[in-house]
């Protein structure tokens, strides 16, 4: 049943992105399937209605293809999604291979609506480079698909909302830069239960994590890396071991609270190589005002002009770097 779990996970995992990032579009319905229910007068339902009809069109095909096994009664699996924010290019491309992308990536189409749309990307088209970055005879990773891929990912996940993009391309043997602003898609945090889990047997909810309370300490990681903004963990809440383990959400009351903030900054992102590994002050204090209904969003400020002395620490700050209305009811 774990690797049944595994699967079936994956699945609602993918189809739970999608509906969020098709829904922010409009255009979340499935050709082959009813279109879930409209309001009065028309109007487009609203998310929870297309969350619920996607997921239980998708559990129907799991059921169907056996991918639920032979008793679906009895899959029981509890998943917690903390909220995203999500930037890509939109292009679909052929990474299958270093040899497909030696001389960059080939463009086998563009999402409709996306960056890749926008700045006008066509099939046929060739990128060489993202913002400078080159793409070319960049090799494969460990599993043989092309480096420029996963280089090209990095380069637009790191710009911030509405930051431009130039994007060298070759077409029909000419030189073209593409230019275009990125818009980055926030998905929110989501809890999902099904089976015995969920209280019956093939039931799922959808919750919003850690309702309730005056106000909300966040170490969700969906700060902008243009900002050099990076993922923290909260290691202590007023003295105390924040639980559940791994939760990044923490309901508190209004008011002054004391955290120690452990940064979660990538060594790539520190561009001092594999040095960055023996980093030590990487846990720090923090002090946060939450106001009711609020929630504290917390991060790791980068310093770089500091990372050299990883040592002391002095490359990073803990910060609240947003607040946000959200209600803690």
């Amino acid at each position: 049943m774990p690797i049944l779990s595994k699967f079936v996970a994956a699945r609602i995992n993918c189809l739970l992105a999608s509906a969020v990032l098709l829904a922010s579009a409009g255009s979340l319905q499935a050709a082959d399937s009813p279109a879930p229910a409209t309001a009065a007068g028309g109007a487009r339902p609203d998310g929870e209605q297309v969350l619920r009809h996607d997921l239980q069109s998708t559990l129907s095909h799991l059921a169907e293809t056996g991918a639920l096994g032979q008793h679906p009664d009895q899959v029981s699996m509890r998943m917690d999604e903390p909220a995203q924010r999500i930037t890509t290019l939109g292009a679909l491309v052929d990474s299958t291979s270093a040899r497909s992308a030696q001389d960059g990536l080939h463009v086998l189409g563009a999402t409709p609506d996306s960056t890749a749309d926008r700045l006008g990307l066509r099939p046929g088209d060739v990128i060489v480079a993202v913002n400078g970055t080159s793409l070319r005879n960049l090799g494969a990773d460990e599993h043989g698909r092309a480096l420029a891929a996963a280089t090209m990912r990095s380069v637009v996940a790191d710009l911030p909302d509405a930051a431009p993009i130039n994007v060298n391309v070759v077409r029909g043997g000419s030189a073209v830069t593409l230019t275009a602003a990125v818009q980055s898609v926030y998905l929110p945090a989501m809890h999902v239960e099904l089976g015995a889990a969920a209280g019956s047997a093939g039931a799922s909810t959808m919750t919003a994590v850690d309702g309730g309370g005056c106000g909300r300490i966040s170490a969700f990681d969906v700060a902008p890396r243009g900002e050099r903004l990076y993922g923290v963990r909260i290691l202590l809440l007023d003295g105390t071991t924040p639980g559940p383990y791994g939760t990044p959400s923490f309901r508190v009351g209004a008011g002054e609270h004391r955290l120690l903030v452990a940064e979660n900054i990538p060594t790539r992102a520190l561009g001092v190589g594999e040095i960055a590994t023996l980093r030590r002050q990487t846990s720090k204090p923090l002090i946060v005002t939450v106001r009711p209904g609020k929630t504290a969003l917390i991060a790791a400020q980068l310093h770089l002009g500091s990372t050299t002395d990883l040592a002391h620490g002095s490359y990073w700050d803990p910060v609240m770097w947003k607040e946000i209305d959200e209600s803690c009811q």
